[in-house]
């Protein structure tokens, strides 16, 4: 099809963070961590195998209100499986997948065949360099299932 103007790949958005956290990090160093950084999500490694995410949400769901102690470590929270899009996919492509699986961040790899992680993209970033209308009407379905 014909390239638009608004046409952009992930890596041309995404946010090259990739300050990762070990897995045995506990939820208070991981809330400190995030607060500190100002992300709402961050990768999570075992040795140097990416074994989930965190997202800010996931402290509040998964451990504030089920009472998880702020001394037990991420491992137990982690949202699964790792949701994960790839550097040279298109931003539409990527906000369908996130309205799908209801979510507003995901990692990015940089290939199929190495999976290692380049970044982080959310919604606002691809909101930020957007200019096109079809793209907005996306990124508010993606958000929809907030209340």
């Amino acid at each position: 099809g014909i390239v638009s103007h608004n046409f952009m790949y992930i890596h041309e958005v995404m946010t090259n963070n990739t300050e990762i956290l070990p897995s045995n990090t506990t939820v208070m160093e991981t809330a400190k961590k995030m607060a500190e950084m100002k992300a709402g999500l961050m990768p999570v490694y075992n040795n140097d195998k990416l074994v989930g995410i965190v997202t800010d949400r996931d402290l509040v769901v998964n451990a504030v209100a089920k009472g998880v102690s702020l001394d037990d470590s991420i491992s137990s929270i982690l949202s699964e499986p790792v949701l994960y899009c790839f550097k040279d996919d298109d931003t539409d492509t990527v906000l369908g997948n996130m309205s799908k699986n209801e979510v507003q961040r995901l990692v990015v790899l940089d290939s199929e065949e190495n999976k290692q992680l380049v970044g982080v993209v959310s919604v606002g970033d691809i909101a930020s360099k957007c200019e096109s209308s079809d793209t907005a009407k996306s990124i508010v379905d993606c958000c929809k299932h907030y209340h």
